[in-house]
């Protein structure tokens, strides 16, 4: 049986592999076409994954306003997104 201590840890744990993957996208050695997109995409899974942490330690205020940033930083993907579309 799992306790929410084993979530937490389950989740820092996941944190900190889409952190490194973070630091390996930013620091490709040769540029990829939508990096920018892959980057915001990893940093919003580590705003949802911070946001999880956050839930299940009962901070729901830090919580919610981590989703909201994620939801401003989607925006913000859809934006790049549209602009090589209408290329």
């Amino acid at each position: 049986m799992k306790t929410s201590a084993d979530a937490i840890k389950d989740l820092q744990e996941a944190l900190a592999k889409a952190q490194d993957a973070q630091n390996t996208i930013n620091n490709l050695t040769a540029t990829h076409d939508y990096q920018d997109v892959t980057g915001m995409v990893v940093q919003a899974a580590n705003g949802l994954l911070e946001a999880a942490i956050a839930f299940m330690q009962h901070d729901d205020s830090k919580a919610l306003a981590l989703v909201e940033a994620v939801e401003d930083l989607l925006d913000d993907m859809y934006d790049v997104i549209d602009g090589d579309l209408d290329l």
